[in-house]
């Protein structure tokens, strides 16, 4: 009886802990195609030198490298392989006015994005910011007349992708309620 109970919670705490590890990184390959509209309506990418010409809106997660510049160059938008977003303030000013609406679409990351939320917000004093995820593979972040705690101020957020629960953990969870039925068909 004893042993059983045993099992059942070393199985349940092998599995929780398995499942704490979900969030998967981005891997380095992942293509970042990025579209802007409002105080911006073009995006340059790290792969085209931050060049205005056609397909710069498009770079590869590049960890540490800032991967787009609005075209008005007042915001850099930074992508870590864990997730992470730092949007910067770019202007040199603790402003930032007007809108800015970033979209986000991910190539090679296999699996859906799961969120995409604010993080920290402490560089940020007023104005305000929305974090979406639109899509399976896309997020969206809208920006409305930041103020900043200091000049080239920045905020951050994350996405998180899941990863799919391995057969291994499914064939212990299933272990684990088959030992609890036996357990429970013992007693009765």
């Amino acid at each position: 009886m004893k042993t059983y109970r045993t099992l059942a919670v070393a199985a349940a705490a092998w599995l929780a802990a398995t499942s704490a590890q979900a969030a998967y990184t981005l891997p380095a390959a992942t293509v970042i195609t990025g579209q802007v509209s409002g105080a911006s309506t073009t995006l340059l990418g790290l792969d085209h030198g931050f060049a205005d010409e056609p397909g710069s809106n498009t770079t590869a997660l590049a960890p540490s490298d800032l991967e787009f510049l609005s075209g008005d160059a007042l915001v850099a938008i930074d992508f870590f392989s864990d997730g992470q977003v730092q949007v910067w303030n770019n202007s040199g000013a603790t402003g930032l006015a007007g809108s800015y609406s970033f979209s986000f679409s991910f190539a090679g990351i296999g699996l859906p994005i799961a969120s995409f939320a604010l993080l920290d917000l402490s560089g940020v004093n007023g104005g305000s910011i929305s974090a979406q995820l639109t899509g399976p593979h896309t997020i969206s972040l809208t920006l409305n007349n930041l103020s900043f705690t200091s000049e080239f101020g920045s905020f951050t957020t994350q996405l998180s992708v899941n990863a799919v629960p391995e057969p291994t953990s499914l064939a212990l969870a299933g272990a684990g309620l088959g030992l609890l039925a036996l357990r429970r068909r013992a007693r009765a």
